[in-house]
């Protein structure tokens, strides 16, 4: 493995920490509806049932979707509170922090442009739509709040399906590429880099600077002389 794919990963870890206890801390005040209460209830009963065999596979398939449903209706609003925070998280204090996080700041690792541009708030927001699940989530609300409880259990297989996808090409990308650069930074012309090499890369192209002004210097004297 890569020493800035472990550290993106590490990372990522210490980010995704982060947001889950500011997403608690924030959440902690939005009330708890009696039903929501009632639907976790039933959720563990199914759970025991199924373990102990009272009910076949397809009977807590069904009951646990039923069930699911219900729950995340009922909590849609801690799920918009998580989009929000992950992409003022993810994208606009990436942004002010230029190309980092918490996590990245600590892993010393940074998101920069891949043809050296200044990267726009629009490039953190389409690599955080994919790789940070904003996307997925944002449908999954959408689809919750618009569409009856068969549509809805419909999109969130297929999105499951297809961004379980992306995550593993994303994985294998980040991985395996000699540049590290996953789905995500192809389309958001991104990469990340080590601060360390970052650091090595400056001090060699201010070396190479230097060495090129000596050779214009040496052969500006050499005119004059001749």
């Amino acid at each position: 493995m890569k020493p800035v794919s472990y550290k993106r990963i590490l990372a990522y870890l210490i980010d995704i920490f982060i947001v889950i206890c500011i997403a608690t801390i924030l959440t902690i005040f939005i009330p708890v509806s009696e039903e929501y209460t009632n639907q976790m209830n039933e959720l563990n009963a199914v759970l025991e049932d199924y373990s102990s065999g009272d009910i076949s596979e397809t009977e807590y398939l069904e009951k646990f979707n039923d069930i699911s449903y219900i729950v995340n209706k009922e909590s849609v609003q801690v799920s918009i509170v998580s989009v929000v925070l992950s992409t003022i998280y993810f994208v606009v204090l990436a942004y002010y922090m230029n190309g980092q996080t918490f996590g990245k700041k600590i892993m010393k690792i940074q998101v920069v442009s891949a043809n050296s541009k200044k990267l726009t708030m629009n490039n953190y927001l389409i690599r955080s739509l994919i790789v940070d699940s904003i996307l997925m989530n944002a449908i999954s609300i959408i689809a919750i709040l618009f569409l009856e409880k068969s549509s809805y259990l419909k999109v969130y297989d297929v999105t499951s399906t297809i961004f379980g996808a992306i995550y593993v090409v994303i994985f294998a990308m980040i991985l395996f590429r000699q540049d590290g650069r996953g789905l995500h930074d192809l389309l958001a012309n991104t990469k990340v880099i080590s601060l360390n090499d970052k650091k090595v890369l400056n001090e060699e192209t201010i070396k190479e600077e230097k060495k090129e002004t000596k050779k214009e210097v040496i052969k500006d004297a050499e005119i004059i002389e001749k």
